[in-house]
């Protein structure tokens, strides 16, 4: 059973890491000039990498509800375009606090896997 449950947390880890580095390179793109045919691809996948992230995390968890706020927050600045003074803090808030976490995530991992309680 532990290792079923240190697999799936590895493949959780995995999945948020990417959904997260994907997030910020889609609003990073959006934010330039794409056309508009790219640029309605592009808004796709950043709403549906937004639910994907969010649906991911616990919406109880402290940790896990700034990172959702985070995710919210670069969607609205990347909205409001280069000229918001937030516009290059905000998605490495986000990357930085989301490898915070899973960095926490992973050491969970470890330790189950050592038979450490945490």
């Amino acid at each position: 059973m532990l290792i079923t449950v240190t697999t799936a947390r590895l493949k959780w880890i995995d999945s948020l890491r990417d959904k997260v580095s994907e997030f910020i390179a889609v609003t990073a793109h959006l934010s330039g000039s794409p056309s508009l045919e790219d640029s309605s691809s592009l808004l796709l996948q950043r709403d549906t990498l937004l639910h994907q992230i969010a649906l991911h995390l616990n919406p109880l968890d402290p940790e896990d509800v700034t990172i959702r706020e985070l995710v919210d927050h670069v969607r609205d600045v990347t909205k409001r375009g280069a000229e918001s003074s937030e516009f290059n803090s905000v998605p490495v808030r986000l990357r930085d606090a989301t490898g915070n976490y899973l960095k926490k995530e992973w050491n969970r991992v470890k330790n189950e896997s050592e038979g450490k309680s945490m």
